[in-house]
Formats: C-alpha cells, sequence, structure tokens
C-alpha cells in the first residue's frame, strides 16, 4: 500500500490540476519555512482514491508523510544551492497550459473556471514545477554514487526468507531486427510534383485547400474533415511541421514541407495565443514491390551473415535494424533494467508467441511482414532471434542474477534515501498538527518541544 501511495503521488505532485477542490483550508504541517495546507493532502487524498478506488484515513497518514519528504528535500535543495533549469520550467509550464486548456475547452474556458488569466497560471504553476526539478535533483545527489557488488547482491538474496523467495514462469531471451523498404528516387520525386501540383492549384488556381484535402491527402483521419487538425500547441507537431505552421498568417498556405511522413502543404486556419489551428494536405512517397524485394534481399543477407558467425546478432541490430526502440539494446524485447533481457512468456503478445512458439535457442524465424505502429500503416520485415529458454522455478541466484542485481540496487538506494531523510529531518524545524500528528508513520518526524 505504502509503495502503491508513493507511486501515486510522485506522478501527481508534477501535475496537479489548475482547478482546486474547495476546501476549508489550514496549515496541517511545517518543514523549516515551507507550509503543508489541508487542501493540498484532500486533493491528494481525493485524486488517489478517484483512481485507485482505495479509501482509508491511512492514506491521508502517507500522503501528509510523503508531503513532509518532499518539503524536506525542497529545503535541502535550496540550502545546497542545487540548480534548476529555467528553459525546462518555462517549457513544462507551456506544456501545464496546453494540457488543461484541452482538458476544459481551450484557454477562455480555462480562464473562466480557474478565475485566473492564462498568465497568473502561469505564474502559480512556476514554483511547483520549480519544486519538483529541486526534488528532482535532491533524489539525484542521494543516490548518484550508489553501486551494487556481487557481494551486495549476495547478501541481498541471502537475506530473504527461503520460504518466500519468488516464483517466476517461463522467460525468454528474444530479440528482433527489422529492416524497412527504402524509398525511391523515383517515388520521392512522383510524391513532391504531386504536392507541388496542388499547391499550385489552391495558390493559382484558387481551388479549395479542403476539398483537394478530402480527395487526395494520405492522411485519412484529416482528410475526412478536409484536412483540419484542429487546435495544437507547440511540441505537438513534428518540428518540421510545427515550424512552418506557427508562422502562417490566416488563410494563407506554406511552402512545401518534408516530414518522415511525406510532403505536406498547409493552411493556417486562426492561431490562438500559443495555439494553431490548421488544414494540411499529406502526400506521401508509395512503397512499391520492388522497394519490398530490395529490403527482404537485404534482410536475407544480414541474416546469412549472422548464421555464417561474420556477425552476432546484437551487433547487427546495432549495425542495421531500423526500429529505434530496440535497436540500441541488441534488439531484445525485455524489462530492461541493468542488462535484465528476459521476458515472461505469458506476458508475450499472442502474435509474437505464434511467431517465436517453433523456434529452439539459438535459432532465427523467417522473415515476415509487419506493419509498424502509427497511422502511415508503413510495413517492414522482421525476424526474431530466440537466444534463451528459462523453464518456470523458484528464484536462484545463478539463473536469476539480473533480477536480484536490481533488487539489491533498488534496496540500496532505498535504505540510502532512508539514512538521509533520517539524518536530515533532524536539522530542520518540523511541526505536525492535528489528527496528523498521531498517524504512527509521522511521529518520528515531531520533534519535541524544548
Amino acid at each position: 500500500m505504502k509503495k502503491l501511495i508513493v507511486l501515486f503521488l510522485a506522478c501527481i505532485s508534477i501535475s496537479v490540476g489548475a482547478v482546486k477542490a474547495q476546501v476549508l483550508d489550514e496549515i496541517v504541517a511545517v518543514v523549516a519555512d515551507r507550509i503543508i495546507l489541508r487542501s493540498d493532502i484532500e486533493l491528494a487524498y481525493e485524486q488517489f482514491s478517484k483512481q485507485t478506488g482505495i479509501t482509508h484515513d491511512s492514506i491521508r497518514c502517507e500522503i501528509v508523510k510523503q508531503k513532509l519528504v518532499e518539503n524536506l528535500m525542497i529545503v535541502k535543495a535550496q540550502v545546497d544551492s542545487l540548480p534548476v533549469n529555467e528553459d525546462r520550467i518555462d517549457a513544462e509550464i507551456e506544456d501545464r497550459i496546453r494540457y488543461f486548456a484541452k482538458q476544459y475547452g481551450g484557454e477562455k474556458a480555462l480562464e473562466e473556471i480557474s478565475g485566473k488569466s492564462i498568465q497568473e497560471l502561469k505564474a502559480t504553476q512556476r514554483e511547483s514545477i520549480k519544486n519538483s526539478q529541486l526534488i528532482q535533483e535532491m533524489q539525484r545527489k542521494i543516490v548518484k554514487d550508489i553501486k551494487v557488488s556481487p557481494t551486495d547482491i549476495k547478501n541481498y538474496f541471502n537475506s530473504l526468507p527461503k520460504d518466500s523467495l519468488p516464483y517466476y514462469s517461463a522467460e525468454i531471451e528474444l530479440a528482433q531486427l527489422i529492416i524497412e523498404p527504402k524509398i525511391s528516387k523515383e517515388s520521392r520525386q512522383a510524391a513532391f510534383e504531386k504536392i507541388s501540383d496542388l499547391r499550385k492549384r489552391i495558390v493559382e488556381g484558387g481551388e479549395r485547400f479542403s476539398t483537394l484535402a478530402l480527395i487526395y491527402s494520405d492522411d485519412k483521419v484529416s482528410a475526412a474533415n478536409g484536412g483540419e487538425l484542429g487546435y495544437f500547441g507547440r511540441g505537438t507537431m513534428v518540428p518540421e511541421f510545427e515550424a512552418a505552421a506557427f508562422k502562417l498568417k490566416p488563410d494563407s498556405v506554406s511552402k512545401i514541407i518534408e516530414t518522415t511522413y511525406g510532403f505536406h502543404i498547409i493552411q493556417a486556419i486562426q492561431r490562438r495565443g500559443e495555439e494553431m489551428n490548421a488544414r494540411h494536405i499529406l502526400i506521401m512517397p508509395k512503397i512499391y514491390s520492388s522497394d519490398m524485394e530490395k529490403a527482404k534481399n537485404r534482410m536475407d543477407s544480414i541474416v546469412q551473415l549472422i548464421k555464417m558467425d561474420s556477425i552476432s546478432f546484437e551487433k547487427a541490430v546495432q549495425k542495421f535494424s531500423d526500429d529505434n526502440e530496440t535497436k540500441g539494446n541488441g534488439g531484445f524485447i525485455g524489462s530492461g533494467g541493468l542488462g535484465n533481457t528476459r521476458v515472461p512468456v505469458d506476458e508475450l503478445d499472442k502474435n509474437v508467441y505464434l511467431s517465436v512458439s517453433n523456434l529452439e535457442p539459438g535459432e532465427i524465424s523467417e522473415p515476415e511482414l509487419m506493419v509498424l505502429p502509427g497511422p502511415d500503416q508503413k510495413k517492414a520485415w522482421r525476424v526474431y532471434y530466440l537466444k534463451s529458454e528459462m523453464p518456470p522455478h523458484v528464484a536462484n541466484l545463478k539463473d536469476d542474477y539480473q533480477k536480484f542485481n536490481g533488487l539489491a540496487f533498488n534496496k540500496k538506494q532505498s535504505d540510502a534515501m532512508q539514512k538521509w531523510i533520517e539524518k536530515n529531518r533532524k536539522e530542520f524545524y518540523i511541526q505536525v498538527n492535528g489528527p496528523y500528528a498521531k498517524c504512527a508513520s509521522i511521529k518520528d518526524w515531531i520533534q519535541p518541544r524544548k
């Protein structure tokens, strides 16, 4: 329960809504010169209960304790003059305002509901974002030098009662290599000529942008609305598209823009502060069967090199794969973290399991066509490599070393954090008021009055 509450608070502590619940307020705790209000506790309690369905007075105690820890970190970070990144703060403020404006139906609606102007809302958000940065910097400082040795891992494993060791289901080490077809020069030129013609028909011929978007755009979602995208803020679109869109005046049409999706032309509809509504037409260069065949031949050649031991599968992925998500770790589809590349078989996607169920360790599957994630539904070739299998078993240090490496590391971080709290809470004035002073988890925080 405590871990669940701490995880939840870590999420909401940097994203408290622009509109707070109306509750009678009072100071429930003080850390140095920082106060913790009842409204902060009730808001966090309400959000936690709403998302988890859990309601109990002990939750409020844990929330107060977490708030004490956060404020202690802020105070200590200020004393230690830990740095904050003002550019990051500005960017996060903009992200928050865009998010809340979208939730409440636009900036005007947000101003009406909150009773504050956008500038006032930005000012109130600045302090909470800055405090979040200070907390993060303090956490990094506390754990930055922590490492685990083989002795630490062994000692952690031996400290666990033998009758409570976890039971792990069947696991595998599975990696993938993905090759996307390359767009030919001819296809790219054809797409450019098509978008050029459409732009000419709009700018010189006077044809309606929305009509041509409906008929010709390869972005079928926006095409159904005449190419209209709806309001979007900075950081929402790919950089080239966004830069061009925010330079446009209402009803003007951009030059041809190339992004990873293809070629675009954009028509500005309306700008509202840091939000823009626009139409676009997307023409994607076509992938022909000959391009797919070339990609297949390339995949076959790479697999042949692996089978001839000219290159390992992991090295081949790092050198040739087009999947950026798994390329950096040798293609492995795993839990990650401290070298752990295993994945429980029962957590595999059904289609992935069917593709690899007949493989033996060390084998590579036959190339198969796959549809890449994203609205453009691009296709690519993929092969799987089954490195190893692990049957269901009670945890042991030999087979589960990497797991216990991670667990020992987390335990050492947790111990360091607790040691830091024990030391630093004695250096600052701390007071807890009302019923929260009776919380069992908070009693150690209350300093006896002199």
